[in-house]
């Protein structure tokens, strides 16, 4: 004799996840210092210029480091607020 699953009651989660796909101010920045960066270091390699290496890599990571205070002004992505769940989720079966 088949059984009747029990109906399940789902909820949806509390808050839309971010539609901008991380496509922010502080990643743009943190994309374009990096690329540019390794482009110079890498010039700098073949060049076998010390300072042009050394300017690639400060150029690096100070992306890295206006990125972060970018993020820190509002500019990026917005952090995940920590949700309280119940003891399963609202997809899993």
């Amino acid at each position: 004799m088949p059984q009747t699953p029990e109906p399940e009651s789902y909820t949806l989660p509390p808050a839309a996840p971010f539609t901008n796909h991380g496509r922010t101010k502080a990643a743009w920045v943190l994309m374009w210092g990096v690329c540019l960066g390794f482009l110079v270091t890498g010039l700098g390699l073949v060049l076998s210029e010390t300072t042009l290496t050394i300017i690639g890599v400060v150029l690096a990571v100070g992306s890295v480091v206006v990125s972060l205070i970018m993020r820190g002004m509002g500019l990026g992505q917005p952090a995940a607020v920590a949700v309280q769940q119940n003891d399963r989720d609202w997809y899993s079966a």
